[in-house]
């Protein structure tokens, strides 16, 4: 879903049925309406770029192999809160995606309670893949 501003607030967003909704949906007076509007990122380099499309295609294959045997997602540790944050595939997906178009990643909330089993970290998937590709050899 392509994104744009409106009166500094973003007109579009990722839906997930494992998250709430904006309280603050059409509400004039929402408190974000008054933050300055961010800072466009730099475009991406040349290497970047391979990189967050290499990502793009990591994530289609995790979701491909992961999905059948329960797994939803990857979860990260946030730096910022030191809380582990929950993305599903389309999220992580779309994130990428906004990336490379050069856009702000759409805005998503995580889930509320998110069934912890079901997401791997980024590593875990990837190596499930390595074994995948090393036992079709």
């Amino acid at each position: 879903m392509p994104i744009e501003l409106v009166h500094n607030r973003v007109a579009g967003v990722n839906y997930d049925s494992q998250m709430p909704l904006d309280p603050f949906a059409d509400d004039p007076n929402d408190p974000a309406s008054f933050l300055s509007p961010d800072e466009p990122a730099p475009p991406l380099t040349d290497e970047e770029r391979l990189h967050v499309t290499q990502d793009l295609a990591l994530v289609a294959r995790f979701r491909e192999e992961l999905t059948p045997h329960g797994i939803l997602g990857i979860f990260f540790l946030c730096e910022d809160c030191d809380d582990l944050h929950y993305y599903d595939w389309d999220i992580m997906a779309s994130n990428m995606a906004a990336t490379l178009r050069g856009e702000l990643a759409p805005v998503h909330e995580p889930s509320l309670n998110p069934d912890v089993d079901a997401y791997v970290p980024w590593d875990y998937a990837a190596g499930f893949l390595d074994g995948i590709n090393t036992s079709r050899r």
